[in-house]
Parts: structure tokens; C-alpha cells; sequence
């Protein structure tokens, strides 16, 4: 007899299948999946078959509200890494540093596949008033988006609440550099969880890579929380660059300003881009980012 469930996790070359959506202790079943079947994400609906005890077979997949992919470095074709994410919670702090180009990327990614974005500044206990107030004004163009940016401390718990807030009731995604905080933020989030947490290296500064397995998790107030170490892969290397353009935008006022119509807003006379920038319109490094993508 057939049975609806969502992919979970991996463990090796099985499916975990989650039958029900308990928050701490989801009944679960280990699947193979049929060969005619697409590769599987993380986050995918699928209908499955018993085949033994705790043994089962997936038969079908359901369709996906969305998809994020990454490149499958053995062939051309994409690696479905979460399915059915509705919003992009990118994670950034200021050690290891908060990298604006990654921002960027991970943003025009999410609206080429139609997720929403918020941005989380971890580590948020780092900064001093003057450095906030600095870093603060280096992401206020986003604002200007509708991009909502929060701030957050798992070492206070500080904005902890917020971001459950806007969490509940929505399938969403972590996704950031190595380093940022995002098991310690899944953490403070479902803390009767086993979450294996790393730290930075004193020396180089540089993130250990703590996840090391694709899991959904679901969230105590609703709403479900993938974190996949696969995710920080994904972006716009399958985009055309109309579709990176328009990730951007606030380039949407300018359009058809520019003296040539098949301007692509590098450093062409007569680009409104080029003069918004000019003008204080426009985030000049944001811009600029616009232009070290689609010149990727």
C-alpha cells in the first residue's frame, strides 16, 4: 500500500522518508527510490511502498513548489540539493566576514527560482556600535529592496526570536559561508536536537565545515529548516545573463534610459546604470557586482 512522506535526510545510498511531522522524533522510513525516477532532494514529497521493516521503496515524486540545484561536478546536469523551499535565509556574520558578491549571488538566484531572501547577521555580539552602524549602512540598499535584515547572537540570543518569527509556518533554507553560525543558530532553534557545531580556526579564520549531511528539520512553532552543506554551492551557474539582470532589481526604473538598446550595463556611453551610479541613485557596489556576475 502506497504512502505519502518528505525526504528528510541520507544516510549512504537510502532516502530517509519522514511519515509524520513531529519536531523532535518524526516516524520515519529508509527508501531506495525507483530508477525511473528523477535524482531526489532533500525536501521532496514523494509517495513510497513498504518492502520490509523500516524498508521501503520510493514510487513517486510529487510535483516541487521550487527546486535549488547545484553543478554535479561528474556530468553537465544540475544536482537537486532542497525542494520546496519558500524562502532563502542567507547567514553571514562579521567573522569570517560578510561577503557582499555571495549576498548578491544567492539573491539572484532565489529570484530566478521565485524564493524570497532575508539576510541574518550572525554574530552580531562582534560588533561594536561604530561597526554596526558601518555595516548597517553597507546593507542599507537592501532595505531600500524589501530585504529584510536581522541580527542575531547565539551567544546572547539575542534576535534569536525574531528569526523564529519569521520562520514559522514557511519551508526555508540556511544558506551562508562556512563559519557563520548556522548549525549554532539551529541550535538555539530546536535545542533538544543533536547539532554538530564547529568554530573558526584562530589562525586563518576560516570556517570548519560542521554539516556534513543534507537534514530538514521541523520547526516547533511550524514551518520546516533545511541546512545542507551543498547549498553554499548553488548559484547562477546555470543563468543567462538577462536572468542576472534581473535578479537586480532596482535596475527595473532604468530600463530603456540607456542611449543602446542591447547595453548590458558594464561601461557603455549613455548607460543609465552607469549615471544612476553617478547620480547616488544606485549602490555603486552593488553594481559592480552586478557586473563580476555576468562576467562569470
Amino acid at each position: 500500500m502506497s504512502s505519502p512522506g518528505q525526504i528528510i535526510t541520507r544516510q549512504g545510498d537510502r532516502l530517509i522518508v519522514a511519515t509524520s511531522l513531529s519536531n523532535t522524533h518524526p516516524n520515519t522510513v529508509r527508501c531506495a527510490q525507483r530508477k525511473k525516477l528523477p535524482p531526489l532532494a532533500i525536501g521532496d514529497w514523494v509517495t513510497w511502498e513498504p518492502t520490509g521493516d523500516n524498508e521501503g521503496v520510493i514510487t513517486t515524486l510529487e510535483e516541487r513548489k521550487s527546486l535549488l540545484a547545484r553543478p554535479d561536478p561528474f556530468n553537465q546536469r544540475k544536482k537537486p540539493i532542497a525542494a520546496n523551499v519558500e524562502q532563502i535565509v542567507i547567514v553571514t556574520a562579521p567573522e569570517p566576514g560578510v561577503d557582499l558578491l555571495q549576498i548578491d549571488q544567492i539573491m539572484v538566484a532565489a529570484e530566478a527560482t521565485s524564493i524570497a531572501s532575508i539576510i541574518v547577521i550572525n554574530k552580531s555580539d562582534l560588533l561594536t556600535a561604530e561597526s554596526r552602524d558601518k555595516m548597517d549602512e553597507k546593507l542599507h540598499h537592501y532595505r531600500n529592496l524589501d530585504t529584510q535584515i536581522l541580527w542575531t547572537s547565539t551567544k546572547t540570543s539575542n534576535g534569536i526570536e525574531p528569526l523564529q518569527q519569521q520562520l514559522t509556518d514557511k519551508s526555508s533554507v540556511l544558506v551562508g559561508p562556512s563559519g557563520a553560525g548556522k548549525s549554532s543558530i539551529i541550535k538555539q532553534l530546536l535545542p533538544d536536537h543533536e547539532i554538530a557545531i564547529g568554530a573558526l580556526s584562530a589562525g586563518i579564520s576560516k570556517g570548519k565545515h560542521t554539516t556534513s549531511v543534507s537534514t530538514l528539520y521541523q520547526l516547533n512553532g511550524g514551518g520546516s529548516l533545511i541546512d545542507s552543506p551543498g547549498i553554499r554551492e548553488f548559484g547562477i551557474w546555470d543563468l543567462d545573463e538577462e536572468t542576472i539582470r534581473n535578479g537586480f532589481r532596482e535596475f527595473d526604473e532604468y530600463a530603456g534610459r540607456c542611449r543602446f538598446s542591447n547595453c548590458r550595463h558594464l561601461n557603455e556611453p549613455g548607460c543609465a546604470i552607469s549615471e544612476a551610479v553617478t547620480a547616488g541613485e544606485l549602490s555603486a557596489g552593488r553594481v559592480e557586482n552586478y557586473r563580476q556576475l555576468i562576467s562569470k
